[in-house]
């Protein structure tokens, strides 16, 4: 039994190469934008052009980590306690157990916030972690950081 094909053009194969070409070009030339932010910096050195981004791209997902919060509340924790090793430690303790529910959840985000800062192996601040893979030190420019993402990110796909 001989199945019947249908002939191939030569131009139809010509154009679905074309469109293959195109569709390859427009995804390494496109400027692509980070799915997740995270940004890592101290009260005394806000981000800036963060309500531009979120205006302009509203599906990222953008996360600020102030680094400094839980030295704060240490300090306040830590006031007029007792020389004595073991009262002070109640003192703390009495201390932690009376935070209210904000403290707490200041407390518990600034523990996460270190803690990711390992994961992602941030050595200082202000950084800002694109994608969890590009960090870019020293900004707190939010614009001017995404400005680097964008060069590394060309640099990537060349």
């Amino acid at each position: 039994m001989t199945r019947k094909t249908a002939p191939i053009h030569v131009g139809t194969v010509f154009i679905l190469l074309f469109i293959l070409g195109q569709v390859t070009w427009a995804e390494k030339h496109s400027v692509m934008t980070p799915t997740s932010i995270d940004i890592f910096t101290t009260a005394d050195q806000p981000i800036s052009a963060l309500d531009n981004l979120l205006r302009q791209h509203l599906g990222i997902e953008i996360r600020t980590h102030q680094l400094d919060a839980i030295k704060g509340l240490e300090d306040k924790l830590s006031q007029g306690l007792s020389s004595d090793p073991e009262r002070a430690e109640r003192q703390v303790l009495e201390r932690l157990q009376q935070l209210n529910s904000d403290s707490r959840s200041q407390l518990q985000h600034s523990a996460r916030a270190l803690a990711k800062a390992v994961q992602y192996g941030v050595e200082k601040y202000p950084a800002i972690v694109f994608d969890g893979e590009l960090v870019v030190y020293g900004l707190t420019d939010l614009s001017a950081a995404l400005t680097h993402y964008h060069l590394w990110q060309a640099g990537a796909t060349s």
